[in-house]
């Protein structure tokens, strides 16, 4: 098996307390994997802040920051090779959303997804530690959304 890279910030810092049990390993989920900008990106982004950015047409943009064709080769390769199925990909946006089993996106992203019972009792898929991808793809994929399903917290108005 080819050596592994955790994708930076992708470790799931959850609370203390709660515990895990295993998730229906057969049950379909869909993530979407984020990749890198092109480096020519950066400039663009420079001169619209600065205010030089030439004129260009919609097509000419979304040519600019279009993500590499070969990354974005080499991340569909990565994703057959664990049987997920490419649901879209986007180049301008930089995504790729794909669908497989609980436990084949485990094994590509190199994490044991389960369900998290928090101390409320709520219960959600999510996984521990960082996300990780082959050497190869080190850099190229920047995040990977969906894997990760607590509850997201609300502020509440305060009663007068």
């Amino acid at each position: 098996m080819a050596p592994r890279v955790a994708i930076p910030g992708s470790e799931v810092n959850l609370q203390s307390g709660g515990s895990w049990i295993p998730a229906d390993s057969n049950e379909q989920i869909t993530a979407t994997i984020i990749l890198r900008r092109p480096t020519h990106a950066a400039d663009l982004s420079h001169q619209l802040l600065s205010g030089t950015l030439p004129s260009m047409t919609r097509e000419q943009a979304a040519d600019y920051i279009r993500v590499d064709p070969n990354d974005l080769a080499a991340v569909r390769a990565f994703t057959q090779t664990y049987g997920l199925a490419v649901v879209t990909e986007n180049a301008e946006a930089r995504t790729i959303q794909v669908r497989g089993s609980v436990t084949q996106i485990g094994q590509a992203f190199g994490v044991a997804i389960a369900v998290q019972v928090d101390p409320e009792g709520r219960q959600y898929l999510s996984y521990q530690g960082a996300l990780s991808v082959p050497e190869n793809l080190a850099g190229v994929v920047e995040a990977v959304l969906g894997l990760d399903r607590r509850p997201v917290d609300r502020r509440r108005a305060k009663s007068v």
